[in-house]
């Protein structure tokens, strides 16, 4: 009898410890996804004013700009903890809001994938300069839409597709050069690249790959041409396909990421 009051004893402590354990999991503070967006940003991405837990909540999203961070706007989180156990990825629901800009996705985080579902984002270019070296002496302009359906990435591998217009863009002081749309295209460990122009004087196509094998580079080849009479396009037709004569010419870029 001795012996299963204690058994019954330990199961009730186990009971209780699980409990809180749970407890504890459930009442994270919103700030973990701090630490957590910062270490796997690489210190790039910051949360500001957190509020909530970490499976309900909200804070203020900013980007490294020299020694300090830069605002980018508002973001709100939802997730389902029990989507772990259902589809093997904990599954959330994220908006956010900035002036002028916009954001919502469902976002499925895996063990060692991350997989993006209804994509839709609208922003000023301006908002990149953070986050894109060399944007700041650029000066870009217009607006900049992303769409996906559905991407996943993990080690090595892309899956789905994405794309990403940019509308009455500019550049260097000079405005409304052109619309451009990048779609990207991944079958595994290997995706491809494509950039078109919709309209505009600065016209310029390309396709490029991302292979495994070069997890951080980006390789690309097309050409960039103006319209005649634009000479003052001239230095953002060097920008993008080096110097040279005439306005048609051909660019290589390999691009780390």
């Amino acid at each position: 009898m001795i012996g299963a009051l204690r058994r019954t004893g330990v199961r009730l402590a186990l009971l209780g410890v699980a409990a809180y354990l749970v407890f504890l999991a459930a009442t994270l503070p919103a700030s973990w996804v701090h630490y957590a967006l910062e270490r796997a940003s690489g210190g790039a991405l910051a949360l500001g004013d957190s509020r909530g837990t970490i499976w309900n909540g909200r804070g203020a999203l900013a980007a490294r700009s020299g020694d300090g961070f830069r605002a980018i706007g508002d973001i709100q989180w939802r997730s389902n903890p029990l989507s772990i156990f259902t589809t093997g990825r904990l599954s959330i629901a994220v908006t956010g809001s900035a002036p002028g800009a916009d954001l919502k996705a469902n976002v499925g985080v895996g063990l060692r994938s991350l997989r993006v579902q209804n994509l839709e984002a609208s922003i000023p270019v301006t908002m990149l300069e953070p986050v894109i070296p060399g944007a700041a002496l650029a000066k870009p302009q217009g607006r900049v839409r992303v769409t996906a359906d559905s991407l996943e990435m993990g080690p090595g591998s892309v899956r789905g597709a994405a794309t990403a217009e940019w509308s009455e863009a500019g550049m260097t002081g000079i405005a409304r050069i052109g619309d451009y749309r990048l779609q990207v295209t991944g079958n595994g460990d290997s995706a491809a690249i494509k950039l078109a122009t919709l309209r505009g004087d600065l016209r310029v196509r390309g396709d490029g790959q991302w292979t495994a094998k070069e997890p951080r580079v980006v390789r690309m080849r097309g050409v960039a041409e103006t319209s005649p009479g634009r000479k003052e396009l001239e230095p953002l037709l060097t920008l993008v396909a080096g110097g040279g004569s005439g306005n048609m010419r051909q660019f290589g870029w390999v691009l780390d990421i």
